[in-house]
């Protein structure tokens, strides 16, 4: 499969952005995460045309925790889009970048005191409220300040998405929000009103990452409104904004058939629009925080291909190992969710696929990157692409057994830019006191 701007040159090599893989790879070396800057961009504006075509003022942020750096956050904040964070050092990346931080929401089930003082500092635009002891704090350090901090509830709705159990997370029982369903949310809510330096101006939920269907959102959209029509009977509240959270999945494997932006949007912003009326509620302005399926499918992964093994397999027939010089440290959601990513030779990529292998990481584990791929005959030295490796790999690499994180580079237009240079042995020895 090929995405984005991705071609195969005269050459048999694999190009993205009019970029050879092979000469990034000899350039930059490898591990080495590629972007597809072009593709992004205008992956950014069609999300926030999507909505905007659809909705009045809507907010498209960008979820940064699943692909960070100062790069990504310009590129998106000047294709209109808002950003959200889940820590203080998302947070402080972020203002390094320069961006209007009025268009910043910051996340996460356990924020400091340390995070909500630099919220407050920089002048953020939203704090998503995730417990009563967050939003009491809170007020207490807003008061201090003079300053009233707007700020939305995360509630919990009680749906399961039909996603992997460790990404699923609008269930009842889970770490994130106040659940809805005894109350709780509700309780929270009314006493959020009742303090001092918090302006409540709306509520959040996220119900899960790759979702691959619309029903999920739409039964979303009926909870949140089901919990804004107990808002208004009871405090007598109306939510300005409700914000759904993100989670549309991507295209990873030939089956995975994600929705159209247009039909996501037409889902939430009809479902919400509906929802409301029926329960004679306003329409509320609409958010949406897609992280994955902006940049998953617009990045790859170069590795090196090194020792090539065939060995006996449990069936009783043989197996052929292909070892690559990076693994679960650059790329650890094979290990953690069974993730499977689409894979070609970069520097054969017009062959035909013919021989089955399973792809390790170099890594004092097991460490299998996929456990069954299709490429033509690969020889050491062969260039390996692993696809949409967008999401969530860069920002969760690890330096696990003192491997070096990989470079970041963007490509287009026949031009490749370093935006996140490779670590190094002194990177690693300069946190490690004698």
């Amino acid at each position: 499969m090929l995405f984005g701007t991705q071609t195969i040159n005269e050459q048999g090599h694999l190009e993205v952005g009019g970029c050879d893989t092979v000469e990034l790879a000899r350039v930059h070396g490898t591990p080495l995460y590629v972007m597809d800057e072009e593709a992004l961009r205008q992956r950014c504006i069609e999300y926030r045309e999507a909505f905007e075509a659809q909705a009045d003022k809507p907010i498209v942020a960008f979820a940064s925790k699943a692909f960070l750096c100062k790069a990504m956050v310009r590129l998106a904040s000047e294709a209109g889009l808002h950003l959200d964070v889940a820590s203080l050092g998302e947070l402080r990346l972020v203002a390094e970048a320069g961006v209007p931080l009025d268009k910043v929401t910051l996340h996460g089930n356990f924020k400091k005191d340390e995070d909500l003082e630099a919220a407050l500092e920089l002048g953020i635009g939203l704090v998503a409220i995730d417990s009563i002891d967050e939003y009491r704090r809170l007020s207490e350090l807003a008061v201090t300040r003079g300053v009233r901090q707007r700020s939305i509830l995360r509630v919990s709705p009680g749906i399961d998405a039909h996603t992997l159990d460790a990404i699923s997370t609008g269930r009842n029982d889970t770490k994130f929000g106040i659940t809805v369903e005894t109350g709780a949310a509700l309780e929270a809510l009314e006493e959020c009103l009742s303090l001092p330096g918090i302006e409540l101006i709306g509520i959040h939920s996220h119900i899960g990452s790759q979702i691959l269907e619309l029903e999920p959102f739409q039964l979303l959209a009926a909870r949140l409104m089901d919990f804004l029509l107990s808002a208004r009977e009871k405090p007598g509240w109306s939510a300005e904004l409700v914000v759904l959270g993100g989670g549309l999945g991507i295209q990873y494997e030939e089956t995975d058939d994600p929705p159209a932006l247009q039909s996501l949007a037409g889902a939430i912003i009809d479902g919400i629009a509906r929802e409301a009326d029926e329960r004679g509620l306003e329409t509320p302005r609409i958010g949406i925080e897609p992280g994955r399926s902006i940049v998953g499918e617009l990045g790859l992964t170069l590795y090196e291909i090194g020792p090539i093994k065939t060995v006996p397999s449990a069936d009783g027939g043989t197996r052929t190992y292909v070892s690559v010089d990076g693994g679960l440290s650059d790329n650890p959601r094979p290990v953690m969710y069974d993730a499977p990513y689409p894979v070609l030779l970069a520097n054969r990529a017009g062959e035909d696929a013919s021989m089955e292998v399973r792809i390790a990481g170099r890594h004092c584990e097991t460490d299998t990157l996929i456990p069954a791929a299709f490429l033509p005959e690969p020889k050491s030295g062969d260039l390996l692409a692993v696809q949409c490796t967008g999401a969530y790999n860069h920002t969760m690499a690890s330096n696990y057994n003192f491997f070096y994180r990989p470079a970041v580079v963007f490509a287009k237009q026949g031009k490749a830019r370093e935006v996140v240079r490779r670590e190094t042995q002194e990177d690693l020895l300069a946190r490690d006191l004698d």
